[in-house]
């Protein structure tokens, strides 16, 4: 081997003379490497906010949500021991996302916790049969359909896995003098005995329907998703100023109730409406604080997480997790807001594909000893991109 490399460049030198000077090769520029595919920050299908839910068995979910409101599977994703961990479904243009109960790393459902802060509000061309398919399917009845002073026609019911869901048709368009003036109707009065004679005197239909809207051309108002999240609090006018500094929220609409709480409230994040309401405990609606914890994360896309991230926290908001790159090919973090709800704060930084996900999670696992997925990768596969 030495012998070759010393008399190649000698029998070489040796034959310059006898032929003459050779001309230099030709110089050639390399290919420049491809430029990197772009990277949406907010993947394709999604919303600034999307509810995210913890089940105590995913597939189970994914199949009563099939039933109940014609919801299709887009992605999933098993776990160590072969069950589904993590999945997305699409109701409407909505995408949600479920992620198998994990008690011992917090993920509780709201069996485990005894309820819910958490509603999800879901605008449907007919929301009387939405709700039968729904109790046929195996949800339990909360509050019939009925039309609603705000111009819906709306009930509650809760989903075999304790989630609740408000279903509504948009059945007539109102100015904000009308609703204030049937929200003032509506409203039952402060004085015990007024509200007991009140009653007892109701026949016909409710006074606030003296107030006439006009007929709702759409029944899906506008500004809304089919799918909008609806949270009850402690105190909603401290998570109202937390959602305002936190995540730049817009008021939206803002209605008291006759004790001075919030009866309701709505703000925008992006393109996304969020709802809230102070808690009436004795009502069945619950805040997570009363509860201990919450069922339901808000993951939230941005075009500049790490702004994000940083104003949250500034903002009040307690870091859960710091921003870490992802094997589902985002940037994320979570941040507990002063109400106790988690958000899932990602951009999405890479484009992988669904069988790289999970061979990535596979390597991280193994990597971090090969036992149960650690805590970060449960949170992770709720943002993997089905459209990736």
């Amino acid at each position: 081997m030495v012998l070759h490399r010393l008399t190649l460049p000698l029998a070489l030198a040796l034959l310059v003379p006898a032929c003459g000077p050779k001309p230099a090769p030709p110089t050639t520029t390399p290919e420049p490497a491809p430029e990197p595919e772009p990277v949406d920050p907010i993947p394709e299908g999604f919303f600034t906010l999307t509810p995210q839910l913890v089940v105590a068995d995913v597939d189970t979910a994914v199949e009563f949500y099939g039933k109940a409101f014609g919801a299709t599977k887009v992605y999933s994703m098993p776990g160590p021991d072969g069950t589904t961990m993590h999945a997305e479904i699409k109701i409407g243009d909505s995408i949600m996302m479920l992620d198998k109960e994990n008690v011992d790393q917090g993920m509780k459902s709201p069996a485990t916790l005894g309820g819910t802060p958490g509603t999800l509000m879901m605008y449907v061309d007919d929301a009387d049969a939405t709700y039968q398919a729904a109790m046929d399917a195996g949800a339990r009845a909360w509050t019939p359909v009925e039309e609603m002073f705000w111009g819906d026609r709306y009930g509650e019911l809760e989903d075999p896995f304790g989630h609740r869901w408000a279903l509504a048709t948009h059945v007539e368009d109102l100015t904000p003098e009308q609703m204030q003036q049937r929200a003032e109707l509506a409203m039952p009065p402060a004085d015990p005995k007024k509200a007991k004679k009140a009653k007892k005197a109701k026949k016909g239909p409710p006074a606030w329907k003296e107030v006439a809207g006009t007929p709702a051309t759409d029944p899906t108002p506008d500004a809304y998703h089919t799918v909008t999240l609806a949270l009850t609090t402690s105190d909603a006018n401290a998570a109202i100023e937390f959602y305002k500094a936190a995540f730049g929220a817009q008021d939206k609409e803002l209605m008291p109730g006759p004790d001075g709480k919030v009866m309701h409230a709505e703000l925008t994040i992006g393109d996304s409406v969020l709802m809230l309401s102070d808690e009436r405990p004795d009502m069945g609606y619950k805040s997570a604080t009363t509860l201990g914890g919450s069922p339901i994360t808000v993951h939230m896309y941005t075009t500049d997480v790490e702004a994000t991230f940083t104003q949250a926290t500034g903002a009040g908001g307690t870091e859960a997790m710091a921003l870490t790159n992802m094997f589902w090919g985002d940037r994320y973090g979570m941040v507990v807001d002063p109400a106790g709800i988690s958000w899932g704060v990602a951009m999405r930084v890479e484009i992988v594909a669904p069988e790289q996900m999970e061979e990535r999670m596979k390597a991280q696992m193994a990597a971090e000893g090969g036992g149960e997925a650690p805590a970060d990768a449960v949170e992770a596969d709720a943002a993997a991109d089905p459209a990736s």
